[in-house]
């Protein structure tokens, strides 16, 4: 596996919850089992910004033959999943969280770890 595949099958899961955060917050919410405040909508709403900011900088990723371009696009992801499996594991453990909250924590580790593969084990593959 290329790290470029990677990018394909991570940029369908970044438009879906961008997409989702930033245009139907309160899906997002009811998917979590939680009642959202005007604060946390427009707060999801920013993610969901964000999200799809990674979503584009993927689809370039994908399209690039720069090996420099896409490891950078790669620690940044590295960073982003790292830290959204970090804040999941705490939200998970100290709220009132659904299922799907683990669901949410178990994608971000395995992003985490399929980028820090590429970066560490493999570059080669990038």
């Amino acid at each position: 596996m290329k790290l470029r595949n990677l990018f394909i099958i991570n940029i369908f899961f970044a438009i879906f919850f961008g997409g989702s955060c930033t245009f139907f917050p309160h899906f997002v919410f009811s998917l979590y089992g939680l009642i959202p405040e005007e604060a946390s909508i427009w707060v999801t709403r920013l993610v969901g910004g964000s999200i799809l900011g990674f979503a584009t900088l993927m689809w370039f990723g994908i399209k690039s033959s720069s090996v420099e371009a896409r490891r950078a696009i790669a620690l940044a992801l590295i960073v982003q999943d790292s830290i959204g499996c970090i804040a999941s594991l705490i939200f998970q453990l100290t709220e009132n969280v659904n299922y799907f909250g683990w669901l949410s924590l178990a994608l971000y580790s395995v992003l985490a770890l399929a980028y820090a593969y590429f970066i560490f084990i493999r570059p080669d593959k990038i």
